[in-house]
């Protein structure tokens, strides 16, 4: 067929297709030249000459250090008391409002008093008449024992003299008895407070009939209060065997001292003593049963608050203590990276212990001077070129670095992109596509060429050979 265009504009269409066709092969060579051959010789040097990752350190120095462990506990008061009625009658008024504060001896309740005032009064009556008679009966006696010394009476009339003075003196001591237990019962008509504490809600309204026994109110004392936890049984044994080495079970103050943490996380100020450990071991749940005193000034403890109560199991000596953030799973271990002499990150396996204040007791893997690596631990692994961090300068310089010898792609992209938002499309857009794909890295093989700018550059070429092609089309 004739083909209505001369043969050297055929030539030329033909020759920009085979253009195309070698730049994409030269860009696809690129992104799978890494697997094998040359390109994957080049990929294994560099990295291998990767630069030390910058690291942070903590140098282990042996130190005596505190285990230190949290209980829960509830806080109850030093001392409740019931208030209760000794003697029966009406309870005529009430002194408090309930739920305030009461000081030892302050005036609660009175109970009507008349009934008893009457008693006590007739008590002194008969304590005046025993007195009467006692008096009588040592005139009789004086008079009889003048008698018989000159055998104007006989034996049985002195005897029965005696005997009556000695029972007038016991009827003296009998009305003196009842008068004082008149006299307490009286007094039970006024109750008092018996400590100083916080009162709960009335027991009995005024106007009611009350007798011996019956429940009035309640004060527990807030000044100072109880906290009472439970050690597990491991945990009770490692703080008596602590305290039996230390020889100073009830003088050392640290070993008995608490903590008490309340339940925002904060730490109450006054410091709690243990005063009681119990001696046996509960059956039914495993634990030592403790209570520590803390002064409340303030009132700010409760009864009946949930606390936890933080004290000393034991003491180390020369422990070995490293961070939280320095300890890693590997393989089937527990371990920590340091920094060998060599320079490189070593895993080290260890045998971790209970937690202090510092992190994590090692019981056993490290023994004192080595660099533990604390940083980067998700991109370290062993036998990895490290460099320690001498101060936070040094660390963004190195950081610099490492960004710098990633490649030249980090350096030259942003001014790529510079260059094509400055420049305008041109005839040379293809060339500018080849030099961007022979510069592509394996993990994106086509990114620059897929990006609209590439397409903006090279659309004028391909618009006149779509042009032309399309002329060839509706002549044929």
């Amino acid at each position: 067929m004739h083909h209505p265009f001369p043969a050297h504009a055929r030539r030329v269409s033909n020759g920009l297709r085979v253009s195309l066709m070698v730049v994409f092969a030269v860009a696809l060579s690129a992104c799978g030249g890494g697997g094998d051959g040359a390109g994957g010789q080049q990929g294994q040097q560099g990295q291998q000459q990767q630069p030390p990752m910058p690291v942070d350190v903590h140098t282990v120095i042996p130190h005596s250090v505190d285990i230190m462990s949290e209980y829960p506990g509830r806080v109850r008061g030093r001392r409740t008391v019931e208030v209760r009625a000794r003697v029966e009658g009406i309870l005529e008024k009430r002194f408090y409002n309930e739920g305030e504060i009461v000081n030892e001896g302050d005036m609660l309740f009175t109970i009507d008093p008349r009934p008893f005032q009457a008693v006590v009064n007739q008590r002194k009556a008969e304590l005046s008449s025993a007195k009467a008679s006692l008096n009588q009966a040592q005139r009789n006696w004086g008079r009889v024992r003048r008698l018989y010394d000159v055998d104007a009476v006989s034996e049985a009339e002195r005897d029965d003299s005696l005997s009556q003075l000695e029972t007038a003196r016991a009827s003296v001591q009998q009305a003196e008895a009842n008068l004082d237990a008149a006299q307490i019962d009286l007094g039970y008509t006024k109750v008092k407070a018996p400590l100083t504490g916080v009162t709960s809600l009335r027991d009995v309204d005024e106007g009611a009939l009350v007798s011996n026994g019956t429940q009035l109110t309640t004060i527990t004392q807030l000044d100072p209060v109880q906290v009472l936890f439970a050690l597990p049984e491991d945990d009770a044994i490692a703080r008596n065997k602590a305290m039996a080495a230390m020889g100073a079970q009830s003088t050392s103050e640290r070993t008995r001292e608490a903590t008490i943490i309340l339940p925002n996380g904060d730490e109450f100020p006054a410091k709690g003593v243990v005063d009681f450990t119990q001696s046996t071991i509960n059956p039914e749940t495993g634990t030592v049963q403790l209570r520590a005193v803390v002064e409340n000034t303030n009132n700010g403890l409760m009864p009946g608050r949930y606390v936890r109560a933080r004290i000393r199991l034991d003491t180390r000596h020369n422990a070995v203590v490293v961070p939280n953030v320095a300890v890693s799973d590997g393989e089937q271990q527990t371990q920590v990276f340091i920094v060998g002499d060599d320079g490189k990150a070593k895993a080290v396996k260890v045998k971790l212990g209970p937690s202090v204040e510092e992190g994590r007791l090692v019981e056993s893997g490290l023994s004192g001077g080595e660099q533990v690596i604390v940083s980067g631990l998700g991109q370290l692994k062993p036998g990895a070129a490290v460099k320690v961090k001498s101060d936070q300068g040094n660390e963004s310089a190195g950081g610099k670095n490492e960004a710098g010898a990633d490649g030249n792609n980090a350096q030259q992209e942003p001014v790529g992109e510079s260059a094509s938002a400055e420049s305008q499309p041109s005839d040379k857009a293809v060339a500018g596509v080849e030099g961007r794909a022979l510069r592509l890295s394996p993990r994106e093989p086509l990114q620059q060429i897929d990006k609209p700018r590439s397409h903006t550059r090279t659309r004028p070429t391909y618009r006149t050979d779509d042009a032309y092609a399309a002329n060839v089309g509706r002549g044929s």
